[in-house]
């Protein structure tokens, strides 16, 4: 999934439209673009969006568990048919583990397939993005770890903008520990929907440090990520050279276009096909 766009819970034409944007993916949100006194009509909202439109595949943002809302949140959007959460502000691995109890529960109680429902962690703080590894491992209902910017730039008191490689460490963090347990990595939103060239930068930055996608918060922003995210041409050429050499007997180390190839290569070249939907 390359692309991920955020729908405010309370906007009924945004939710509506959602699926022409081009998006990989949606999250519908609870949570930050939601005001506290919109939480029950955002949560109404999305939960009965769901019953009426093709949104099975999307995964719905609730709040966070230090906030009265979450229990709520679960309880509507499981019982909605979501099938994938995205918790905000996780830091430990007992939340996880905490949430996913409840959706043990809910799942039994509505007659659920064991396990179906999804998780994706946000991981938005230093304490967070420490404990990457351990909240990764925490529940086999995660799927991905996603990267949470805005608040870790202010608790830490940096900026984004403070240099290309700013927040090389926490994505370095949450990718290594993704790569580890198998699961997907997903990168941070780009906040200024208007600095086109500041998302394109930002996007191909993580995708150098290992992410498969990234959040958006703009129909805009789409193109781009997609873009940037999509396999190109020239790693499509250079996996289908690998893969012929091998087919055609090379064994072992070998040289292509003045590079050794080995085993890893080969298997970087196989992901790449893979990722590009070619055999």
């Amino acid at each position: 999934m390359r692309s991920w766009l955020y729908i405010p819970g309370n906007s009924p034409k945004m939710i509506v439209q959602s699926g022409i944007y081009g998006a990989d993916g949606i999250v519908l949100d609870l949570e930050d673009s939601v005001s506290s006194d919109k939480k029950d009509e955002a949560r109404i909202l999305v939960s009965e969006a769901v019953k009426d439109l093709d949104l099975s595949g999307a995964a719905v943002r609730i709040n966070g568990f230090d906030t009265p809302w979450w229990k709520t949140d679960l309880l509507a959007v499981v019982s909605a048919g979501i099938c994938r959460i995205r918790i905000p502000k996780v830091e430990t691995s007992e939340t996880v583990e905490k949430i996913a109890l409840k959706i043990d529960l809910l799942e039994e109680r509505l007659g659920m397939t064991p396990g179906s429902v999804k998780i994706q962690c946000i991981l938005e703080t230093p304490l967070g993005i420490e404990n990457a590894f351990s909240i990764g491992k925490s529940s086999n209902r995660i799927e991905a770890l996603s990267f949470g910017a805005e608040d870790y730039c202010t608790q830490l008191g940096i900026s984004r903008r403070g240099g290309a490689f700013v927040l090389d460490y926490p994505r370095s963090r949450i990718v290594n520990a993704a790569g580890a347990i198998g699961l997907q990595a997903i990168d941070t939103v780009w906040a200024d929907f208007k600095d086109p060239d500041g998302l394109e930068a930002d996007a191909f930055r993580a995708k150098q440090l290992g992410f498969s996608g990234k959040s958006v918060i703009h129909p805009d922003q789409i193109e781009i990520v997609n873009r940037i995210f999509t396999v190109s041409e020239e790693e499509i050429a250079w996996a289908i050279k690998v893969l012929e050499k091998v087919r055609g007997g090379e064994e072992g180390a070998f040289s292509l276009d003045g590079s050794m190839v080995d085993l890893p290569v080969v298997k970087r070249a196989e992901g790449i096909l893979k990722r590009a939907g070619n055999k």
